[in-house]
């Protein structure tokens, strides 16, 4: 079979190669011979062009254009009409000047060029701006829309994590009830992450999503900030939302350490304990994991009953790289607790063991309390709850001599 021919079409460029082919055949045989009519028509006809072309780009201006070239617009059409009314014999005393001498055929020459040419710059620009050069603009604008909005997002992300307490990075869940925080730097911090500028960023990052044209820059941030949102937010639909985001950018850089780190922490925030400590477990073998990844792991293991020996493994590994750190001294403590508590439940007599485990949770709890007295009160009033680690101390005299209340004025403390 013969190649299938392609079928003609009639588009812009043919448009504009056939008035060039045109105009290079007209401007000789309306110049008659004469070289100053020649040039002359020439350049009437390239200044109509451009006329043409500039009332076709206003006319066909949109969106943020209108707020300035609009008023142009409208001014430009009142003067025309007022021009065309009252001055009419300016116009043609205008056009004259391109004449190459007197007579009504060499002001036919003129008019016919001006008026042809006028509308063929009106037309090609008019055409090309909303066939293709609006769709490019409104593209490049989108994409620097996104652009701008990046930065503003990862300047607030970045001033968010300057003045966000050290103390968070340990596994600390809830900013309101972290002891160097008040509620002035908190209220500061919330306003970082919901300032205009962010708000706008995550509209695009929804929309960039939605039409299949993220990329990494936007994803990332996006997921940082919902993330760092969840300090704020404890209900479920701040942290799903931040759980996808986050899950997002992993599938676009599955090795992200960080990310990982904060997806596990987020599965915490959703009381699934045993997925964190299952993708911290794998992530811990990683030579490039850092030490964190040992006291999130002692933070989250700890809730797991059976897994209690090991959640005293990790923090006791984070401690020989950190030994004046004491958040892991508590994640210690209650891993001991939740052993001397489970033990309880099966033997009414307490052997060497069940001692032993009440004897390490009361030093390593003391120990604690040395430095971060403040943190009584949550062990006091949280951990002793149904279900709690401490639950079965909370009639223990020992116990609750040692988290009696503190001084009047002591701020309460982080969620551990």
């Amino acid at each position: 079979m013969p190649p299938e021919q392609k079928k003609f079409k009639w588009g812009p460029t043919t448009t504009w190669a056939t008035a060039a082919i045109v105009s290079l055949i007209w401007w000789p045989i309306s110049a008659q011979g004469s070289f100053q009519r020649f040039v002359l028509t020439i350049w009437l006809s390239f200044a109509s062009v451009m006329i043409g072309a500039l009332v076709g780009f206003l006319f066909s201006s949109y969106g943020e254009e209108n707020n300035t070239l609009g008023k142009i617009r409208d001014w430009l059409v009142g003067a025309i009409t007022a021009l065309t009314v009252a001055n009419a014999s300016s116009i043609k005393q205008l056009l004259l000047l391109f004449a190459a001498g007197p007579g009504p055929i060499e002001f036919a020459y003129t008019v016919g060029a001006s008026v042809f040419y006028a509308g063929l710059g009106f037309f090609f620009m008019f055409f090309q701006r909303e066939l293709i050069l609006n769709v490019l603009l409104a593209k490049s604008r989108a994409e620097r829309g996104k652009l701008e909005g990046s930065h503003e997002a990862g300047q607030v992300i970045q001033r968010f994590l300057i003045r966000l307490p050290a103390s968070i990075l340990t596994g600390v869940n809830d900013i309101g009830e972290i002891p160097d925080v008040n509620q002035k730097e908190e209220q500061q911090l919330k306003e970082l992450l919901y300032s205009a500028d962010v708000e706008k960023f995550l509209t695009q990052a929804d929309e960039a999503a939605a039409q299949g044209t993220l990329d990494w820059d936007i994803a990332s941030k996006s997921a940082y900030i919902r993330y760092y949102r969840t300090y704020f937010e404890r209900e479920h639909a701040g942290i799903d939302k931040a759980m996808e985001w986050v899950a997002r950018a992993l599938n676009m850089n599955p090795l992200h350490v960080d990310l990982t780190m904060k997806y596990a922490d987020l599965l915490g925030l959703n009381d699934d304990h045993l997925s964190a400590s299952s993708i911290l477990e794998k992530l811990v073998l990683r030579e490039e994991a850092p030490i964190l990844v040992r006291q999130w792991l002692g933070y989250h293991l700890r809730f797991l009953p059976e897994r209690a020996d090991d959640a005293i493994a990790y923090s006791k590994q984070y401690l020989s790289f950190f030994p004046d750190d004491t958040d892991p001294l508590f994640n210690i403590a209650y891993a001991y607790a939740s052993k001397y508590c489970r033990d309880s439940k099966y033997d009414d007599q307490r052997d060497a063991r069940q001692k032993e485990n009440l004897k390490l949770t009361l030093s390593t709890l003391k120990e604690a309390l040395r430095d971060q007295p403040a943190m009584a009160d949550r062990v006091r009033n949280k951990w002793t709850e149904p279900g709690g680690a401490f639950e079965c101390l909370s009639n223990d005299p020992d116990f609750m001599k040692l988290v009696s209340p503190v001084k009047a004025g002591t701020t309460t403390t982080p969620t551990q």
